[in-house]
């Protein structure tokens, strides 16, 4: 088993690597040009890494300490799977041992250009933290919210989505005070992200998500920013459109 070799890193990535070429799927190798991926993959089947994720979850809470170093290791072992199992496993350990390594997070996201490494670390890296201490959580993705660098604000957005998407969240007010630094700064390159976060707002309260648009877009509100939500208005809910119409016609009138 896998989780013999948790506290022997040189010795866990080498038995990983043989199991994972035991179960490559190799009538995936010749279809690359459908899919590419900027690291090496064994194309291992869903069931085989969520059983290696299965074993490294008790480890992970038992061996915290353990833990960090692996998925630092597992990392720089740059394999597709070896990578998305490092963040996943950065998610695996308690908030108060996983500090050192989540601050790294910004390295790892800047090292990666694979959707599903991205991914797997804004939703799957950052869950426990996400639940387990909010406030930590906060100042991470606000210092990424409010940095002045088009991409990480991006990494901030994205990494808000989750928390919206969580069934027992309501503290939008939290969620407005953090966000407003990215959407003043909105622009062509944010707009996807901001449009996802928008969405997963109004999902929570249409009423707080359009009083909050409301207060940003008739405040002296940057012209890109304008021009950015305006072109986002079609994909949200219609009362969302109509508030945001109602919000571009006034200002229309002030001209």
């Amino acid at each position: 088993m896998l989780a013999d070799d948790f506290s022997n890193h040189i010795a866990f990535i080498h038995r990983l690597h043989d199991i994972l070429d035991t179960y490559t799927n190799h009538t995936k190798r010749a279809s690359l040009v459908a899919r590419k991926y900027s690291l090496p993959t064994y194309h291992t089947p869903t069931p085989v890494m969520r059983q290696i994720e299965r074993e490294l979850d008790p480890c992970a809470e038992r061996y915290p300490s353990k833990g960090v170093t692996l998925a630092m290791e597992l990392w720089k072992d740059g394999s597709l799977e070896s990578r998305i199992l490092s963040a996943k496993l950065v998610g695996m350990i308690p908030p108060a041992d996983a500090i050192s390594i989540l601050v790294r997070l910004p390295d790892w996201l800047g090292e990666t250009s694979d959707k599903v490494i991205r991914e797997t670390i804004f939703r799957e890296s950052l869950a426990r933290i996400r639940k387990e201490a909010p406030s930590p959580f906060f100042s991470l993705v606000e210092g990424w919210l409010a940095s002045e660098i088009t991409v990480v604000q991006t990494w901030g957005l994205n990494a808000i989505v989750p928390l919206l998407e969580d069934p027992g969240f309501e503290n939008l007010p939290a969620v407005f005070t953090i966000i407003k630094p990215a959407l003043l700064r909105a622009c062509p390159a944010t707009q996807l992200e901001i449009q996802a976060c928008i969405i997963a707002l109004g999902k929570i309260s249409k009423i707080e998500t359009i009083n909050y648009l409301r207060g940003l877009l008739t405040n002296k509100p940057p012209s890109l920013m304008v021009r950015t939500i305006r072109r986002m208005r079609p994909v949200f809910s219609t009362e969302l459109q109509e508030a945001l119409r109602e919000v571009f016609q006034g200002k229309e009138n002030q001209c």
